[in-house]
């Protein structure tokens, strides 16, 4: 076996605990991908809400994209009630109350918006014995107003209990659908007393819900696909009172998504957007939670030297990184803000990414040069996919001889 094949699956196999986190060597995967969204998000007039929402449950809080968010309300009578239901929890995990938008003309009431979306959904599943939608959308509404703590949730929630009956021995949900219809009913379900008529209902769907996900397990640990495997680590993540003890393999699932990662599966903001929660260990469910008091960013200064060969240069900037980033996703902030003067590049190693090249400065084994990063004027003890600058951190990159 190469070289580069051994380092390529040491970087994955130190998945071994069925704890479902990701393991600190590979850390700087999912701090690629926050990157990248925010990037996304950065060049969007009208972001998308699952990615605003990924992003604020990841710590990653941008108020510019909110303001643009709040924006796009306007546009509410058109949409879908599932997108109405993905502003309500993306304006509440921005630290914007649904319920009072403030918008030109007068505050809009988004909750209620999507209350008398609901009922149309609802009515038209009596009409005609399917909603207006999708379930999948039916179940995102749900979601959304038992988050915003609205009674219209346990009301459509009926729906989907006797949705899941009929489809019980149809296999009529995908693992989309499934995972979502889980997230929804076990909102209701942990907002109601146990004496209540629906409570034995709900468990009974989540169990055959959790169920018919499980059932949808790879050999590989992915759930269904690689695109539904995110929203079906976040079902099955709060639903574990549901199924059997050892019925999902956690770890295995998290340490395929990595390798998938690795390979550029989540390059769709979309689809990064669902898997992003997951890999930080949040659900849609913990968007009633957040802290909306402290600044989930830190400030980071970063210099990158070079006065071994000309041209020589001495370059700083400034980044705001979320709280506890490795310092990998510093250098990334850096290069999207100025690529022309903060590019670099990396190689992997078995002990993480090493950065062999800023600003077009390689590092050489035959003239014993390398890039050599240091805390003002302290060499770092760890890679950039480890170490985790603090606030006002002032970090060097100095193009060094050994």
């Amino acid at each position: 076996m190469s070289l580069s094949a051994v380092v390529l699956l040491c970087m994955f196999c130190t998945v071994t605990s069925e704890a479902c986190a990701v393991p600190s060597a590979q850390q700087w995967l999912v701090t690629g991908l926050q990157t990248q969204l925010e990037n996304d998000v950065k060049q969007q007039s009208s972001p998308s809400p699952s990615v605003v929402m990924a992003l604020n449950l990841a710590g990653g809080r941008d108020s510019r994209a909110t303001k643009r968010l709040i924006q796009d309300i306007k546009g509410i009578k058109e949409m879908t009630s599932g997108k109405v239901a993905l502003y309500v929890l993306s304006l509440q995990s921005s630290c914007v109350d649904p319920k009072d938008v403030p918008a030109a003309g007068g505050n809009i009431n988004v909750v209620s918006a999507l209350e008398e979306k609901t009922d149309k959904e609802i009515k038209h599943y009596y009409d005609t014995g399917a909603p207006k939608t999708t379930y999948y959308q039916l179940a995102l509404d749900i979601l959304a107003l038992c988050v915003e703590k609205s009674p219209d949730a346990k009301n459509a929630a009926a729906i989907l209990i006797k949705a899941v009956k009929d489809c019980q021995t149809k296999g009529c949900f995908g693992v989309d659908t499934a995972s979502m219809v889980a997230l929804a009913l076990t909102c209701v379900h942990d907002g109601m007393s146990k004496e209540s008529k629906m409570e034995g209902a709900i468990t009974e769907t989540l169990r055959v819900i959790t169920a018919q996900i499980l059932g949808s397990q790879q050999e590989s640990g992915i759930i269904g696909n690689i695109y539904s495997t995110g929203l079906a680590m976040q079902a099955l993540s709060v639903t574990t009172e549901f199924y059997p003890a050892g019925a999902w393999k956690c770890s295995k699932t998290i340490d395929e998504v990595l390798r998938k990662m690795y390979e550029g599966a989540f390059t769709n903001p979309e689809a990064g957007s669902q898997i992003l929660p997951s890999l930080v260990g949040k659900t849609y469910l913990d968007v009633a939670t957040l802290n909306c008091f402290s600044d989930p960013n830190i400030t980071v200064h970063y210099t990158v030297i070079n006065l071994l060969i000309g041209p020589y240069f001495n370059y700083s900037i400034t980044v705001k990184v979320p709280k506890g980033s490795v310092l990998l996703a510093a250098l990334e902030a850096a290069q999207s803000v100025n690529p022309t003067i903060f590019s670099f590049q990396t190689e992997s190693t078995s002990w993480g990414p090493m950065v062999i090249s800023i600003h077009g400065v390689n590092g050489s084994t035959d003239d014993k040069t390398y890039w050599q990063f240091l805390s003002g004027e302290k060499p770092l003890d760890q890679g950039v996919g480890s170490y985790k600058p603090t606030d006002n951190e002032h970090i060097v990159a100095k193009f060094s001889t050994y």
